[in-house]
């Protein structure tokens, strides 16, 4: 293995760890919002929740942080500081007042957001209003967490992950304290307990960007902000950003049109949807996106030293250590899919109806595991080649996909036909845009990697056998409480992790051997 990937592995192994921590806290607190409070009032905050999350990922990391990585990490590698803090102060003085304006236009926008999101709230007067207020409430996160966002590309460029890795768990920490702590006192002030969200969501936010100006600090980047329109970077990152927005606002409109389409569904249908895909990003976020974040600056440091070939035997390599992971994590969420939700969710207010409806999302939205591990790592190719085009015109094909399968499938299947449409879209989007790189590039030589995946498949078969076989020990409808409930799935998780271990072993994995080579030099080290 060449040093690029082993820089690569270890840089991934730093984010997972970061976003491991950040995911499971997202479970817990996915958990308790699930036992302190009723479906129908879910419903309402989770579509608020979604608006500024995904003006978050037009103004984050699904684009300008994106754009802001590619641009500044070719600045950095050439070793001028000034030249970087000058880039820095113009594209922060840029954002800044731009995500003011947005702010206020989304607080004062948010009837006509909240409609967009979830016009299927109508025939319920008082959870569309909640839902509107709420909007309004935590709107402003689109300010502080594009700001996290931003202070995230530049550090990742510099080689530091760790405080962009773990500042998210933040986020989740404040929205549990919240619900935890105030709940009980909203009433007082005349609101709704669900209200405690809200201001979770809010100091999350801070605390997030407030944890990563020390690391600022330290690689002399902590800057004041200045107007400066004409800073060639700057110029250079908003050419990026423009097609790029379009392309991400592609993919929000399609989930502003599935969660509208769930609002129809009647009470629930939204929440289960949101809990499934919580549970589906979970290995996706571990290792996979870990991977794509790890793996940008690496390409575009690449394709400015035009090194076509080694930018390719990097992609292939991301994409084999992310399939290594999102393999089996779509083999055993289709098969322990009941169980999980019932550990984690199925307490309070969460019915063992709601886990039976929950996992049947899960089990659909899970086949498309692999196609997203693909996306998530041919993505990040064409931002290298800036080439932002591209992932645009196939958000767009996603949507056309998704709404090809949604409409005909929710009718007889609720939000089931949904999930379908979910993974549907997005294998189309992920082969795709797989076949549009080949004909940029040339030949990608994946015929190692078919190898690869063929035999992780292979390995997930002992794994579903001894998940399943374990899991017949439990009673799911006895919820999350139940001590044996809980065995019985912490067996399932061991049993069918253990079968995969010891079958992609014994077929000689390479990405297996690496990733454990990585954990064995980095514990040797401390």
């Amino acid at each position: 293995m060449n040093e690029s990937n082993k820089t690569l592995t270890r840089r991934a192994g730093i984010v997972g760890l970061g976003t491991l921590a950040s995911r499971v806290l997202g479970l817990v607190r996915e958990s308790v919002i699930a036992a302190y409070f009723p479906t129908a009032v879910v419903d309402a905050y989770l579509i608020a929740f979604m608006i500024p999350n995904s003006f978050r990922r037009l103004t984050a990391e699904g684009a300008f942080s994106i754009s802001v990585t590619s641009v500044f990490s070719k600045t950095w590698s050439r070793g001028d500081l000034e030249a970087s803090r000058a880039f820095v102060r113009a594209v922060l003085g840029f954002s800044l007042v731009f995500l003011a304006a947005l702010t206020v236009a989304g607080v004062l926008g948010a009837p006509g957001l909240t409609w967009l999101a979830g016009r299927g709230f109508e025939q319920y007067p008082e959870k569309f209003a909640l839902a509107v207020s709420l909007t309004r409430l935590m709107f402003p996160y689109v300010f502080l967490v594009s700001l996290m966002a931003l202070a995230m590309g530049l550090l990742n460029s510099t080689g530091r992950f760790f405080a962009p890795a773990f500042g998210p768990v933040l986020l989740n920490v404040a929205i549990i304290g919240s619900a935890v702590g105030l709940t009980g006192s909203m009433p007082a002030l005349g609101l709704h307990p669900i209200y405690s969200l809200a201001v979770g969501v809010i100091v999350g936010g801070v605390a997030q960007l407030a944890f990563q100006i020390p690391s600022l600090r330290r690689a002399g980047l902590l800057v004041w902000p200045r107007w400066d329109l004409r800073h060639s970077g700057l110029r250079q990152v908003l050419r990026l950003t423009g097609p790029m927005i379009f392309g991400a606002a592609a993919y929000q409109v399609g989930l502003f049109i599935s969660n509208a389409l769930a609002t129809t569904l009647g009470h629930g249908a939204v929440t289960y949807i949101q809990f499934a895909t919580r549970l589906m990003e979970l290995p996706l976020a571990v290792l996979v996106m870990a991977i794509s974040t790890a793996a940008l600056p690496s390409l575009s440091a690449l394709v400015g030293g035009d090194k076509l070939s080694k930018m390719k035997d990097t992609y292939r390599h991301s994409l084999r250590l992310a399939l290594l992971v999102a393999t089996p994590a779509m083999v055993g969420l289709v098969v322990l899919s009941e169980p999980v939700i019932a550990v984690l969710y199925q307490r309070g207010h969460f019915s063992y109806h709601d886990t039976l409806e929950t996992a049947a999302a899960l089990r659909w939205m899970a086949l498309g595991i692999c196609s997203i591990a693909l996306l998530r790592q041919t993505v990040p190719v064409f931002y290298a080649l800036e080439r932002v085009k591209v992932p645009v015109l196939m958000s767009v094909v996603y949507i056309v996909a998704y709404v090809a399968a949604a409409i005909p499938l929710m009718g007889p299947m609720g939000h089931e036909g949904l999930c379908i449409a979910l993974s549907v879209g997005a294998t189309v989007q992920a082969m795709g845009l797989v076949l549009v790189l080949r004909k940029t590039v040339g030949a990608l030589g994946m015929r190692g990697t078919l190898w690869a995946w063929s035999k992780m498949l292979a390995a997930t078969v002992p794994l579903a056998a001894a998940a399943f076989g374990v899991s017949l020990l439990g009673d799911w409808s006895q919820g999350g409480n139940s001590a044996r409930n809980i065995a019985a799935l912490t067996g399932s998780l061991i049993a069918g992790g253990a079968a995969y271990f010891a079958t992609a072993r014994l077929m000689r994995l390479a990405e297996l051997d690496e990733i454990l080579g990585a954990l064995g030099r980095r514990l040797n080290r401390r």
